[in-house]
């Protein structure tokens, strides 16, 4: 039954995408705390498999992810694009490669691309609702996985030929993107090495037969990995890159350009003792990423960002006791983070060390309106050092009658879980002139101790029919930039207030999702709601920045709550055709009246599918909303309705496969605004596009 009811679930959540694509009878949810199984995880999951993230029509997370139910992008241009969940986005959705945080600042500010491509992994996996126990107390709307596996764990038989591998390319005409990329695993049972790469670029896009100029991207990266493989686990380290140089369209189309390169490198492995009575797996991560950005106007560069984290997660999962299994598990990561700002060149960071300061506010600090504006590098220099810990056990539940197969009964999971938090952020003012400090306690170490409880639980009512139910109260601590950033954000146009008073934001959710699958339909319904004490948003000012002109946004708390509800139904009519419908809608107001900024208009997507032998075709509407549910000084969006299109055929050459691909975009020519983007005024997203493509798997 639960094998069954796992297929049919799979198919409803990776559905909405292009084509349903599964490459396994039983879809394992990496990201989950046991690995499970898609029936038996409480929370909405979504599963996108490799076809799905070839035929994505974008270059972004965002892109790839907006037709999802629950999920939109927060999208500034076609170079940047991070998934938004549920309404929520930045630090409360946890960007991670393989299980690790993708160790950028994305969640810094909206024009900063996450280094997390989809150019290299097998598997993309969506838990929204709180995932906090594995990755941290920050994850309250949920963990986007790219599941590269580029340290395999498992060795490769004389029947794979020893090498497997892909190449792809496509073309895109709105923008003339090109895209190649390639990879390959080679190896025997022992040994496997990997290697992968990509290259893309793209012109200015159109929009309405009008160029959006500062639209242009370019991306490129890569990675080599080994791994030795035993028969009581692997071993394995990888080195890979990730450049990205990418426009920042504005209203006044300066050339300002964001320069993000990442280098990162993994250890990973795990042991599975032969004889334990107690121990199942013991698995550790090892992680270090050296990341920076520059932001450039005009050819200079006037932003400096840069960032190394080093990390370690390791957990124990015990063998079955009592009917339950689990894990526990210590994270540890320390990030430091120093940056420049100087329309004058950022040649490098500075240090002004030698400089004598009494530890009073500096006289060039511009007080308006009792908050001080700066106009020097706008951020000390910040070490931010996390540690955590948390317990996970869960077990089969199955009530008297579930064991008679005649009369029937309930059975399912049941999942509880802990953890426990410790954040330091460490502050050295050396980097800012003297003349722009605070006062000298403004620099004290700050510490928070988050700490999260959940409970979750799947019912089986039938053969078709099961409940998951998830219950939270989760906390997240402040980052260090929505504290202490004080100063122009060049790339966005804007002023960013520090505010270091923030404290720990704490949401207590109730999540429930209810799955529907015979052989003809699959649906799942999910409900949610979220209510927040002292959730911390970037609020719009309604007064411009003395110094530049520019809007002035302050990171405030207050209390706020989050409703909403995501629909998705699978219906089969036949061999050859199937419907897809999906639908989502989220409220997200503050307790004491005003709505929260750039949440997601309500939408609903229709698309007919139809298949038959090596062909496949799709028609898709998506109808998106108007939102005039906005904050106060946020303008609302029209509604608008984008119409896709695309055919593909699969040629077979052997054990091989030629795939070719043709899809059309925004068939209509829809001029339309994304809500949750900062750019809604002056960026609309693309225009008609015809997209091509080849891959060949071998």
């Amino acid at each position: 039954m639960l094998k069954k009811i796992s297929v049919a679930i799979a198919l409803v959540n990776i559905a909405p995408s292009l084509h349903a694509h599964t490459t396994e009878l039983d879809t394992v949810v990496v990201s989950s705390a046991g690995q499970d199984a898609i029936a038996d995880v409480a929370q909405p999951v979504t599963v996108l498999d490799r076809d799905a993230i070839d035929e994505n029509q974008g270059d972004t997370l965002g892109t790839l992810l907006e037709n999802q139910p629950g999920i939109s992008n927060a999208s500034f241009g076609p170079g940047v694009g991070r998934p938004v969940l549920r309404g929520m986005g930045g630090s409360r959705v946890k960007l991670l490669v393989d299980g690790v945080n993708s160790s950028d600042v994305s969640a810094m500010s909206s024009d900063h691309a996450p280094m997390a491509d989809a150019s290299a992994s097998e598997q993309l996996e969506v838990i929204q609702g709180p995932a906090t126990l594995l990755y941290g107390g920050g994850a309250i709307g949920g963990v986007v996985n790219l599941i590269d596996r580029r340290i395999s764990e498992q060795g490769m038989s004389e029947a794979d030929g020893n090498i497997l591998g892909e190449v792809s390319a496509s073309y895109r005409s709105n923008d003339n993107a090109q895209n190649i990329q390639a990879r390959t695993d080679m190896g025997n049972e022992n040994w496997v090495l990997h290697l992968d790469g990509f290259s893309r670029s793209s012109d200015n896009y159109q929009t309405d037969g009008e160029d959006i100029e500062n639209t242009d991207t370019e991306s490129s990266g890569g990675s080599v990995a080994l791994s030795r493989i035993g028969m009581q686990g692997f071993i394995g380290m990888s080195v890979s890159t990730l450049s990205y140089d990418y426009g920042v369209p504005n209203e006044e189309n300066e050339d300002n350009r964001v320069r993000p390169d990442q280098t990162r490198y993994d250890i990973k492995g795990a042991w599975q003792p032969l004889n334990s009575s107690w121990l199942e797996e013991w698995r550790t991560e090892i992680n270090y990423t050296d990341y920076e950005h520059d932001e450039t106007d005009e050819g200079m560069v006037v932003g400096l960002f840069d960032k190394e984290t080093t990390s370690l997660q390791t957990r124990l999962r015990h063998q079955m006791f009592a009917g339950w299994q689990g894990s526990i598990g210590l994270q540890a990561s320390k990030q430091t983070l120093k940056l420049c700002h100087d329309h004058g060149g950022c040649s490098s960071i500075p240090d002004y060390s030698d400089f004598a300061w009494d530890g009073s506010q500096g006289a060039n600090l511009l007080n308006v309106g009792g908050y001080n504006f700066a106009h020097s590098t706008p951020m000390p220099e910040t070490d931010t050092t996390d540690f955590g810990l948390y317990w996970v056990e869960k077990r089969r539940w199955q009530s008297a009658a579930a064991a008679d197969s005649e009369t029937g009964g309930l059975g399912g999971t049941v999942e509880f879980g802990a953890r426990a938090d410790q954040r330091k952020i460490e502050l050295d003012p050396d980097t800012i002139n003297p003349a722009h400090r605070q006062q000298s306690s403004y620099y004290d170490d700050t510490h928070f101790t988050p700490l999260t409880l959940s409970a979750a639980s799947t019912i089986e009512l039938s053969d078709t029919q099961i409940i998951g139910l998830s219950l939270a109260r989760a906390q997240r601590a402040p980052d260090a930039e929505e504290m202490f950033w004080n100063g122009d954000h060049h790339a966005t146009f804007s002023f960013q207030l520090d505010n270091p008073d923030l404290k720990e934001e704490t949401a207590y959710t109730l999540d429930i999702n209810w799955r529907y699958t015979t052989d003809s339909d699959s649906v799942r319904i999910a409900l949610y709601h979220y209510e927040y004490e002292d959730y911390i948003y970037n609020d719009l000012k309604g007064f411009a920045d003395p110094l530049h002109g520019n809007f002035v946004y302050r990171h405030e708390q207050a209390d706020a709550r989050f409703n909403g509800g995501e629909f998705s139904w699978q219906h089969i009519f036949n061999a050859n055709w199937h419907l897809d419908l999906n639908a989502d809608y989220v409220r997200a107001k503050l307790n004491d009246g005003g709505n929260l900024p750039r949440i997601a208009p309500a939408s609903a997507l229709l698309a007919i599918n139809w298949q038959h032998n090596l062909w496949q075709a799709r028609l898709e509407n998506k109808l998106v909303a108007e939102q005039s549910d906005t904050a106060e000084n946020e303008t609302s969006t029209d509604s608008y309705n984008m119409v896709n299109a695309s055919v593909s055929r699969a040629i077979l050459l052997g054990d091989q496969e030629l795939k070719v691909r043709a899809a059309v975009n925004n068939l209509t020519d829809e001029v339309a605004r994304n809500h949750v983007s900062y750019l809604k005024e002056y960026a609309p997203l693309p225009g008609r596009s015809l997209q091509l493509g080849v891959n060949w798997s071998f």
